[in-house]
């Protein structure tokens, strides 16, 4: 007992040599880890570039080599990764489990001076299921499919609660002039003749055997963030044109009415019809988005959700198209899968 009563004059000396006071901690709390922040190289690189990235804390200036980096929520092994597709990229890093903010990174494609590009043809169909005359339209679509693969079809469903009607579909009908189905449009200004099933050849010898425009679509999908990248590519640079871009989607089933006997069996009723190119959503303007010209190629991005009628995205499709500014008639459209990476059609 009499050696504790010695030591404690000892300890309150040394506190007083050290500057402390009784009430004083002698040791200092530990800053906590609250943050980590990315940084990259370069967020716009052409296709087969390489990107570096690095991360700091609150803590630290430099914590790279003790982070994992993400590109599209895929991990990779180090702090470079180079990028072989166009299209938008989210890249974050991850340390002591807490998350960086993300960047978004575009690829795009090289530039390619061209002369001409794929020709492809759009059918927009304004149909119903409701509708018994509709499948006249909905069959001549698949014979078309048959026939060529040059031919990207649009099914826009209005009127009587049907069930693939959309909002954006409506006031798109509205604002063209739609005012009954089943009505096709072959590249928005020439009708399509009914019966269209004994018509397919009118929207085959609309293919031309080149187009002054090229499209490339490519997309990411990440939770229901949508990322499109569109290259637009022009051998005539003097083109004024419009982008419309669309969200459809294949594999959708209902009951279909049908009034011609000689069609799907003669059923009046025809159960489980398939539809396909079932418009979901238009992120542009229906008329279009006016796009410059500037040079060979115009990159265009688009950052929205997935629309939550989409019932499943990997039967979703872009479908993005030109047309001319004062005729209004499509110059060359097409379609890709949702994650799908595409390059220019050249000729």
């Amino acid at each position: 007992m009499k050696k504790n009563l010695k030591f404690i004059p000892c300890l309150l000396l040394l506190l007083a040599m050290i500057g402390c006071t009784e009430t004083e901690s002698v040791f200092e709390e530990v800053p906590a880890l609250t943050s980590v922040n990315l940084t990259v190289s370069s967020t716009k690189i052409l296709v087969g570039g390489q990107v570096t990235f690095s991360s700091t804390s609150n803590l630290l200036a430099n914590v790279t080599q003790q982070s994992i980096f993400y590109v599209n929520d895929v991990a990779i092994t180090s702090s470079t990764y180079t990028f072989t597709g166009a299209g938008i990229y989210s890249i974050k890093a991850v340390h002591q489990n807490l998350t960086s903010n993300i960047i978004q990174i575009t690829v795009e494609a090289p530039v390619v001076v061209v002369n001409k590009f794929v020709n492809r043809v759009l059918v927009e169909e304004y149909s119903g299921t409701w509708c018994g005359n509709c499948p006249r339209i909905l069959y001549g679509t698949e014979l078309l499919k048959k026939q060529t693969t040059n031919a990207v079809s649009v099914q826009i469903h209005l009127f009587n609660g049907d069930p693939f009607i959309t909002t954006s579909g409506n006031a798109m009908a509205s604002e063209l002039g739609i005012g009954g189905v089943p009505t096709g449009n072959i590249n928005r200004t020439i009708a399509w003749n009914g019966p269209q099933y004994q018509n397919v050849n009118q929207v085959i010898n609309e293919i031309k055997t080149s187009s002054q425009v090229g499209l490339a679509i490519n997309s990411t999908l990440s939770a229901s963030n949508l990322n499109i990248n569109l290259v637009l590519g022009y051998a005539n640079t003097t083109l004024q044109t419009n982008l419309i871009v669309y969200i459809v989607e294949d594999n959708l089933f209902h009951t279909q009415a049908n009034y011609s006997s000689n069609l799907y069996g003669g059923l009046s009723s025809i159960p489980n019809f398939e539809y396909d190119g079932v418009l979901r959503a238009v992120i542009t303007p229906a008329t279009g988005e006016a796009i410059s010209a500037s040079g060979a190629q115009v990159n265009k991005n688009f950052a929205v959700s997935l629309p939550s009628n989409v019932k499943n995205s990997t039967n979703a499709k872009i479908v993005a198209f030109l047309i001319d500014a004062s005729t209004k008639a499509v110059l060359n459209v097409r379609q890709a899968a949702i994650g799908e990476s595409q390059a220019l059609e050249t000729l």
